[in-house]
């Protein structure tokens, strides 16, 4: 696929299609490749670069919708999860293994096995990212609301809200979005199915939530009926300020999120050891405790699970309203 300006995307260098290969009479490095392992199948006429490949769900995410569009005849409008992948917001749980994209026809298009072809027509405006089509941040996180359980509705929807800086120059990756957009949009589509459950999604969405295991906690924290916590309050002591994910001024508790990535991610890490950032974290939660609050933790496998949380929060204290 070569864009506007006549350029090659650099990712499709990771790409090998099938049909090159067999034009240039290169079948058996194909099957080789295939056999050794150097090659990973992507989808039907797609091979990765092993080079390339991770067991990182987003990647492999990123890589079926890539293969996808290279696979395909005309360019695809990326919608609904796989628009929001493509927008680099957060999942959880993992992401699917089918494709959703729109159709130029509304009526006649055919789904295949791992491509889901939406009969919607193109929409008005489409945005280009990174060589692939998608529908506008604003209608993809109305888009997704509308279908997806409320957590991952609001998760994204945070995420929208608050903004994707570059963590090098500390640029928009991709500028927040005004919440009223959200709420315009759900008024442009009042009457479709799921707009309920979208506006509900809005309306408890925040921009100062973080990351996604912030937003699966909240709703869950809702779900049990505990008071909703202050996000992301300041505290601060002689060494300099302290920002925490919830704050329950009522019961004194600081309430922590912490997710893998943290721990394994090059952009949170930033070169430091695990070891690092097991000390540089109790060293706050001196800090924090220094100060009064108490202060307790909880990690995705207690987020995910009702029962795990109800008794994490019970247990530091914290008491249903």
């Amino acid at each position: 696929m070569i864009d506007v300006a006549g350029h090659r995307r650099a990712w499709q260098d990771e790409f090998v299609r099938a049909a090159d290969m067999r034009k240039v009479g290169h079948r058996s490095d194909l099957v080789r490749g295939v056999r050794t392992g150097s090659l990973v199948p992507v989808c039907r006429g797609i091979y990765r670069r092993a080079g390339f490949a991770s067991e990182d769900d987003d990647d492999r995410y990123l890589a079926l919708l890539r293969g996808t569009q290279l696979a395909a005849r005309t360019d695809l409008v990326f919608v609904q999860m796989s628009a929001a992948r493509i927008w680099q917001l957060p999942i959880i749980g993992q992401w699917p293994r089918t494709v959703h994209v729109t159709d130029e026809r509304r009526d006649g298009s055919r789904s295949t096995a791992g491509l889901v072809r939406h009969n919607w027509g193109l929409p008005d405006v489409s945005v280009d990212l990174n060589g692939l089509r998608v529908t506008p941040l604003v209608k993809t996180v109305i888009d997704v609301a509308r279908c997806a359980p409320f957590e991952v509705g609001v998760a994204m929807a945070d995420a929208a809200l608050h903004g994707l800086r570059t963590r090098s120059t500390g640029g928009w990756l991709r500028a927040p979005l005004p919440r009223p957009a959200l709420e315009d949009e759900i008024a442009r589509l009042t009457g479709a199915r799921g707009c309920v459950r979208a506006r509900e999604v809005v309306a408890f969405a925040d921009a100062r939530s973080e990351s996604a295991g912030e937003s699966l906690s909240r709703v869950n924290i809702r779900w049990l009926g505990f008071p909703a916590p202050v996000l992301q309050q300041e505290f601060h002591d002689r060494r300099g300020r302290m920002i925490v994910d919830f704050w329950w001024p009522q019961f004194n508790l600081v309430g922590e999120f912490d997710g893998h990535g943290k721990y394994l991610r090059e952009e949170y890490t930033r070169g430091r050891s695990t070891a690092d950032i097991v000390l540089a974290e109790k060293q706050r939660e001196d800090r924090l405790r220094a100060l009064g609050p108490r202060v307790t933790r909880w990690d995705w496998e207690v987020a995910r699970s009702l029962p795990l949380l109800r008794e994490h929060l019970s247990g530091a204290g914290l008491r249903t309203a």
